[in-house]
């Protein structure tokens, strides 16, 4: 989370290209939305089982993180995202809707731009631009603004532990019944042929990709807004833990 902040802000500075970063996870963590409260959680057991929770820069609900892949682009406000959210959001989403199609899955983008569902799960729970299959929300999505640019971060699950989402999150035990995971819905869904179908979709909206590694300055900067983030850890992890 610290890092992609720190890289939205050097985006924002035009001192780094606009950048689309994936990654996974090293260990099983919750991340909650910015304004989530914490309340939502089962702090007691989190804490007893040494899973941290973070707080995103972006909004949304709360997600538990493992076996999932992440991703974020931060852009400034300029040329095709110039828009609003609701547009920006829409570029992104044909993005992955394109990929899922490259891999052969018929998602399709959810354009109602209301939400009822007020669950604390993030993936219980659809709004405006996210991607689903067959009603079932397979990317959940948020956004962070700024007056000179956006991050926005998101999550596909590719296997989901039910049982442990029932006892993180203080809501109701069926709500995780409606959570699931892609490779339960495309047993041969392979993350590595998906990122490279990502970057063809990137390639047909008019991107030129650079694979570049993390800059000295952008890591400097997610240690100082490491601590920012972290909402409960352990005392092990608040020293060891390194930014994600």
């Amino acid at each position: 989370m610290a890092i992609d902040e720190s890289i939205s802000f050097f985006v924002r500075q035009s001192r780094v290209l606009p950048t689309f970063r994936l990654y996974g996870w090293n260990k099983k963590a919750i991340t909650i939305g910015e304004f989530q409260k914490i309340e939502e959680i089962n702090q007691d057991f989190c804490l007893n089982h040494e899973i941290p929770i973070v707080r995103r820069p972006t909004g949304g609900k709360g997600i538990l993180h493992y076996d999932d892949f992440t991703y974020s682009f931060c852009c400034k406000k300029e040329g095709k995202f110039r828009g609003n959210l609701f547009k920006t959001y829409e570029i992104i989403s044909r993005i992955f809707l394109k990929a899922f199609s490259l891999v052969g899955i018929s998602a399709e983008i959810r354009k109602e731009k209301k939400s009822y569902n007020k669950s604390s799960l993030c993936f219980a729970r659809s709004s405006f631009g996210e991607i689903s299959f067959q009603n079932i929300k397979i990317i959940g999505s948020a956004q962070k603004r700024w007056v000179d640019g956006f991050l926005q971060q998101g999550t596909i699950p590719v296997t989901v532990d039910r049982d442990l989402l029932r006892r993180v999150f203080l809501c109701n035990p069926d709500e995780a019944d409606r959570v699931f995971g892609i490779k339960e819905l495309f047993k041969d869904f392979d993350i590595e042929i998906f990122q490279e179908q990502i970057k063809k979709a990137l390639k047909e909206e008019g991107f030129e990709i650079v694979v570049e590694p993390l800059q000295e300055e952008e890591f400097v900067l997610a240690q100082s807004l490491q601590q920012k983030h972290q909402v409960l850890c352990s005392r092990i992890e608040m020293q060891q833990i390194q930014p994600c």
